[in-house]
């Protein structure tokens, strides 16, 4: 039998192993929990839809903030299912103070640069999941015109038939519609029938938040 030497202390060694990745997450989550802090001070700034029922993954989505000082959200969503799994169905639900049709433009542009449909707030860093910066929509939709609906949807929206614009690409579908002057409705949405679609008013976020931390610590940095 051959001679062994003093056991290592494998926790110990992991942590002088990866001592710059340990504290890259740390800071990264003292990050996130002051934007998550920013969501929820904002979830009640516009109205905010989850879908039902849904059997996968559900958390908080797109959110952005006004620039004119106040803090308060200019936009704010919620996603249902893996953006980053392209074979499951996807949903995500945005309300903005903004041209429902512009959200949509952005939505496409995004996803024709690669982008995969969710992103946390504008300014999370590493938690943003595609290429595509704010500036770099912002700029394209000053180039570009908004294109026309292909079509209409029939879209159940707390419990009452609405009708939305609707764009077609490929797997994937967008509408939109605007209730009043104060806010606008968007949705993306992926291996999902419009018909099966219900939007209903969330007023708790937490448990958004909660499935968005799981996602990230599952994909991306360790606790």
């Amino acid at each position: 039998m051959g001679l062994r030497g003093p056991r290592r202390n494998h926790a110990t060694y992991r942590q002088k192993r990866f001592p710059g990745r340990r504290r890259v997450a740390k800071g990264f989550w003292r990050h996130y929990a002051g934007m998550e802090g920013r969501m929820r001070d904002t979830a009640a700034d516009l109205p905010l839809f989850g879908q039902p029922s849904w059997p996968g993954i559900r958390m908080t989505g797109q959110w952005a903030f006004r620039d004119d000082g106040t803090g308060r959200a200019s936009m704010i969503g919620l996603t249902h299912g893996d953006p980053d799994d392209e074979t499951v169905p996807w949903l995500q639900l945005l309300s903005t103070c903004g041209p429902a049709d512009h959200l949509v433009q952005d939505l496409r542009f995004e996803r024709t640069l690669g982008g995969h449909g969710v992103t946390g707030p504008v300014d999370t860093g590493p938690v943003d999941t595609g290429p595509v910066d704010r500036e770099t929509v912002l700029a394209h939709r000053r180039r570009t015109d908004v294109t026309p609906a292909q079509s209409q949807a029939e879209i159940m929206v707390d419990g009452r038939p609405r009708t939305f614009r609707r764009w077609d690409a490929g797997d994937r579908w967008y509408a939109a519609w605007e209730p009043g002057h104060e806010h606008a409705v968007a949705i993306a949405a992926r291996h999902v029938d419009a018909a099966d679609v219900a939007l209903v008013r969330v007023h708790d976020i937490e448990p958004y938040l909660a499935g968005r931390r799981e996602w990230i610590h599952a994909r991306r940095l360790p606790r």
